[in-house]
């Protein structure tokens, strides 16, 4: 398909589709089960920190698939991909459905994690290769309802299910749309060539013991506070697994991911900013299901019922965020999505004791329509100006750090509510709950100053 025309063929659009089914799906079930953990908890009769493992897992291994998202594309066909991620996420799903214990049940969330992994940069490498440049943002937004609403309406639609079926229909209910997926996959078209090249196995092992050992660290602050002997044994390990990835990297003329576009600062300004947007949605996500539950005894069934205005109307809003930025260019509506993000973080940090259902029902709107109008042209605009060369490999690293910012905001969300101080669970839930808020609000705040870099250079 020729990018300079505006329009695209039909089948192309079915093969947006396809991977964007498929995609939201996964991270639909990614952060539906948290909501679930209280039940798992007592039917497999194993502790919370080993339940999160469920998510934190899956996330890990999410991260360490889309790493390589670059080497696959250029190695084989994108039909075959998307077909071997299809059917890893349908194998994943049974497996889950059917388990009967947690080794059995966390087999299968990993098994889901690779399909889940395959098919997000995928979406993003279709839409790059086949829309318009001129509706380019459009199309990027409709992707960015994958990453930005699935995530909000995980604990809605889990929650939901859960109260009125049982934690497995959640994977039974997705099923069918998997094999809808599958079937629809089939109208992918070859576009580029293929290479043949060798795949760096080594710096693939590099990255999972940095990814594992920040992980395994920041899992410990909850428990023994920031200034703990693991902790510091996790940087220091973390440390030195970076230092010989990026060694290994300069000399290896084998394949994963080309960490030279690391030397281009708008590239590097930008992609921090988008992962501390990512890192705070996730985090934020995680604390207001409990919130609400634990300050404000809602059921699981509120719990996730008051995020769904916001999720729905955030989701729902990315295609005119796009096309904002194909009319307007990249620099207003990312600014003017962090300013509005921000306001609402101050918002729920000022009222931390005292937010109610419809506050934060409120809030979240907000929150969501500033984090979608930024989040996503933050990522069409850096893939952009990256040059087409570079486009796979930069979507690759947007795509693991955004997986992996997620699972770092959960684990440190965590901590912050648990640093909480009152007499009773609501207190320190509430105290919790403001310290996190603190925490993000300086991160968003911070963005304030690499928007502005970026677009100087530019």
């Amino acid at each position: 398909m020729e990018q300079n025309t505006t329009k695209m063929a039909p089948r192309d659009i079915l093969s947006i589709a396809a991977a964007a089914l498929m995609a939201f799906i996964g991270v639909l079930i990614e952060t539906s089960m948290n909501v679930t953990f209280p039940t798992l908890t007592k039917q497999f009769n194993v502790g919370l920190s080993t339940i999160q493992w469920l998510t934190t897992g899956y996330l890990l291994m999410v991260s360490l698939v889309i790493v390589c998202s670059s080497y696959i594309k250029g190695r084989f066909k994108e039909r075959n991909i998307f077909m071997a991620g299809a059917i890893f996420a349908i194998i994943g799903d049974l497996i889950c459905a059917l388990a009967g214990n947690f080794p059995i049940l966390l087999l299968g969330r990993i098994i889901q994690a690779i399909g889940t992994g395959i098919s997000l940069p995928l979406l993003f490498n279709i839409i790059l290769e086949r829309a318009p440049v001129a509706k380019r943002g459009i199309y990027m937004g409709l992707g960015g309802l994958t990453v930005s609403l699935a995530p909000a309406l995980g604990p809605t639609f889990g929650g939901i299910v859960v109260y009125f079926l049982s934690w497995r229909e959640i994977f039974w209910i997705v099923l069918p749309l998997m094999i809808i997926g599958l079937v629809m996959g089939l109208s992918i078209e070859q576009i580029t060539p293929l290479r043949k090249e060798q795949f760096d196995w080594l710096r693939l092992f590099l990255l999972a013991i940095i990814f594992m050992s920040l992980t395994l660290g920041f899992n410990t602050v909850s428990e023994f506070g920031w200034i703990n002997g693991q902790f510091g044994i996790a940087l220091v390990i973390m440390v030195i697994s970076l230092w010989a990835f990026i060694y290994v990297s300069n000399h290896s003329k084998r394949v994963l991911v080309n960490i030279d576009i690391f030397k281009n600062p708008v590239f590097s300004m930008a992609l921090l900013a988008y992962v501390f947007i990512q890192f705070t949605n996730i985090g934020i996500n995680f604390v207001l299901p409990n919130y609400s539950q634990i300050a404000d005894h809602s059921t699981s069934l509120i719990a996730g019922l008051i995020m769904l205005p916001g999720s729905l109307i955030g989701g729902l809003l990315n295609p005119l965020w796009g096309q904002m930025y194909d009319s307007l260019g990249a620099k207003r509506p990312i600014t003017i999505g962090n300013a509005v993000y921000f306001l609402a973080i101050i918002l729920f940090a000022a009222f931390s004791f005292h937010l109610s259902a419809i506050m934060i029902l409120i809030y979240y709107i907000l929150f969501a329509i500033g984090m979608t109008m930024s989040f996503n042209n933050t990522m069409t605009y850096t893939l952009t100006i990256v040059g087409p060369e570079k486009e796979a490999d930069a979507n690759a690293i947007f795509n693991t750090m955004q997986q992996f910012a997620g699972s770092i905001g959960t684990a440190i969300a965590s901590s912050f509510l648990a640093s909480g101080t009152g007499s009773n669970a609501a207190t320190v839930m509430q105290s919790g709950t403001q310290h996190t808020f603190i925490f993000v609000g300086i991160l968003i705040l911070i963005n304030f100053v690499f928007v502005p870099f970026c677009f100087q250079n530019w």
